[in-house]
């Protein structure tokens, strides 16, 4: 794996009222999507202003593309301040026209007004905002608002995108397409992308890793089994097709492209093939087993990624071991639409 973009170590603020973040260990890798999952006032928000050096934490180490960050080096803030972009959910724009407002920071950057002009119609297009050039940002409804500036800061291209719950103002028509733009500008540029969103379908579409946060503590993650393909009818039932040629059966009503997800927990493992009901069977190799609290987490790679879960007793019982050959076999219920 490539070596972290972002690490943070020990970080810790607390509020007058009494509200403490604690995180001792944050690592980001480049081109991944991690999502913050948590209620109201679990620190989603505070984490993704320290991240994004809005608010000065009390105490943490960060380590930027294999350097400290010290906060006292303002040539280093400055470097990772234009390598860094956050969006908050109540989006401030300047008093000028929208294309302005995108423009802003490449014009800082020194591009030309041929490359600009090109960019921020391409981001307004994306946003579905074209033709909005010349209005005032300040006659903006909110969703709009939040579209502008969620153009404004995926045109800049930084390498983390920090997104504070990206869609929460924004017509449930537009949704979709603010997902798609945000994911296709990630994937083309490579950009690692923290989403803090309540909506936990939402931070499964997004993400490669979801995380959670409670009372200011980072919790453990749950891996996703995350996956996008095409649902298509078959005279056996449903199936989606994904990545690498795989044809999973599903009992999802959905037709066409979906994201999926098999819970970890729907998981059997088996040495020999199963003869049951269970209508997805694949064949793979333990690369790691590690513990994780009561159970024991393996990862099967099977011509995809997959991640399984089991009892300490199972993993026992059946004497298992990385390099170990194993069945991975699910039902198709458990290939859920998320």
């Amino acid at each position: 794996m490539a070596e972290p973009i972002l690490q943070v170590e020990n970080l810790s603020h607390q509020y007058q009222d009494g509200f403490s973040l604690q995180v001792e260990h944050f690592v980001l890798y480049p081109g991944r999507a991690y999502a913050l999952t948590g209620p109201n006032g679990s620190g989603k928000s505070t984490l993704l202003h320290i991240l994004g050096l809005l608010t000065a934490p009390h105490q943490g180490r960060f380590t930027f593309e294999g350097r400290p960050l010290s906060m006292s080096d303002g040539a280093s803030v400055r470097h990772y301040r234009r390598q860094v972009t956050l969006v908050m959910q109540q989006a401030y724009l300047f008093r000028t026209s929208v294309f302005n407002n995108v423009a802003y920071g490449l014009r800082v950057r020194g591009l030309t007004d041929d490359l600009t002009q090109i960019r921020v119609s391409h981001a307004l297009s994306k946003v579905g905002l074209t033709g909005y050039e010349t209005r005032h940002a300040h006659r903006l409804s909110g969703g709009e608002t939040q579209r502008v500036a969620l153009a404004r800061a995926l045109v800049l291209e930084p390498k983390i995108m920090l997104l504070d719950e990206p869609t929460a103002n924004i017509d449930v028509d537009y949704v979709a397409r603010i997902e798609s733009f945000i994911a296709e500008t990630r994937m083309e540029r490579q950009m690692t992308l923290v989403v803090s969103t309540h909506q936990v379908d939402q931070a499964y579409r997004m993400a490669d890793e979801v995380l959670s946060l409670r009372d200011g503590h980072m919790l453990k993650a749950g891996p996703a089994n995350l996956f996008q393909g095409v649902i298509e009818a078959s005279p056996e039932g449903p199936r989606v097709h994904i990545e690498g040629g795989f044809q999973l059966y599903t009992t999802a009503s959905q037709r066409g492209l979906a994201h999926i997800r098999i819970s970890p927990d729907d998981i059997l493992v088996s040495k020999k093939l199963l003869s049951s009901s269970a209508r997805n069977s694949l064949k793979g190799t333990i690369s790691k087993a590690s513990v994780e609290e009561d159970r024991i987490r393996l990862d099967l790679d099977a011509g995809i990624q997959l991640t399984i879960h089991i009892t300490r007793q199972s993993f026992a019982g059946l004497n298992l071991t990385v390099g170990d050959d194993i069945y991975a076999t699910f039902k198709a219920s458990a290939v859920r639409v998320v």
